[in-house]
């Protein structure tokens, strides 16, 4: 089976990327979107070929108080095709975030295979963000299941990596690059770096 690797950076001028699977494949999908800047995205994946499966990391990390919206789509038309979306969010001020996420699965797309993920991480005083799942789904034999946490960096984790000398702003900096890393490309690794620690 072929399998493709796709990054996509969203910003006020580029808000949206739409991927449209025609034919059985494995691809992976980075999406980041780091903006001072308030702005609508969307994202959206049609799954057309029978037995595709698409793989979606969203890193999103609004600065210096933006509102940044997230809608996302996936859409199930073909059999037996899967789709796997993270959506991590880092807010350490007092940006907004908005996420909806959108799963269709369609009459013909028996055996089909949907799972949605948001996890965040507020640090900030005054961030807010808000997450709505919206499920659609046409046919019985399909699995479609999503999950959603929101919290902090818990003060246990601050105080051991404090009594191992180091300071807190340093302890939360490594949490937040930690809790973000997973499953994110070199490229949303750049990106980590200049947003936690202002590196070019």
């Amino acid at each position: 089976m072929i399998e493709k690797h796709i990054i996509k950076i969203l910003n006020v001028t580029d808000s949206s990327f739409t991927y449209m699977m025609v034919k059985k494949e494995v691809v992976n999908i980075d999406i980041s979107i780091v903006s001072e800047q308030s702005f609508d995205a969307k994202v959206n994946i049609v799954m057309n070929a029978d037995g595709g499966t698409a793989n979606i990391r969203c890193l999103v990390l609004p600065k210096n108080g933006a509102a940044i919206s997230l809608m996302t789509y996936q859409t199930h038309v073909g059999a037996r095709t899967k789709s796997d979306l993270l959506v991590k969010t880092f807010i350490g001020d007092t940006s907004t975030f908005l996420f909806q996420g959108n799963v269709h699965i369609g009459k013909d797309a028996k055996k089909s295979d949907a799972y949605q993920k948001n996890i965040n991480l507020l640090t900030g005083s005054g961030g807010v963000i808000t997450t709505s799942p919206i499920l659609e789904i046409l046919n019985n034999d399909v699995r479609c299941t999503h999950g959603v946490t929101t919290g902090t960096i818990p003060e246990d984790t601050l105080w051991y990596m404090k009594t191992r000398g180091i300071s807190e702003t340093q302890a939360k900096a490594l949490y937040v690059e930690g809790f973000i890393h997973d499953s994110m490309s070199v490229v949303q690794d750049k990106f980590i770096k200049e947003v936690i620690y202002n590196e070019p």
